[in-house]
């Protein structure tokens, strides 16, 4: 897949996201990049790049301050080769991969923690596996 398909791809999920949530949001911008780079593994503890699928850099909402509004814009990576490869790996479909790290990063700016991002991921698993 191209870039620009990559990127519409990501828009779209993008779009999907709740108005109430979209509205909240300032100073974000959205990027993909193929890998995330060794300094962006390290700092969260993965050695394999296929392992990160985003990644969310910046000031969590609830951690900004008034002299905030002088900051460069805070970015959510998305890794078009990680996923690509994920999506190989589990057969999952690209759409419901991009929705899902976009929501997933997207979650971490405005506040949510990695532990509480995989107990909600788990609690979605197990709405989607229900009755």
């Amino acid at each position: 897949m191209t870039r620009r398909e990559f990127e519409e791809q990501v828009e779209r999920a993008i779009a999907a996201i709740p108005r109430e949530f979209l509205d909240r949001v300032e100073n974000l911008s959205f990027q993909v990049h193929d890998w995330a780079d060794a300094d962006t593994l390290e700092a969260v503890g993965l050695e394999d790049p296929r392992d990160l699928l985003g990644y969310y850099m910046g000031w969590p909402l609830p951690e900004r301050t008034n002299d905030y509004g002088s900051c460069p814009p805070d970015l959510i990576l998305i890794y078009q080769r990680a996923v690509e490869n994920y999506v190989d790996e589990t057969g999952l479909p690209l759409a419901r991969v991009l929705r899902e790290t976009v929501m997933h990063e997207l979650a971490h700016y405005f506040g949510f923690s990695e532990e509480e991002m995989d107990l909600i991921e788990q609690l979605w698993e197990e709405k989607a596996d229900g009755p």
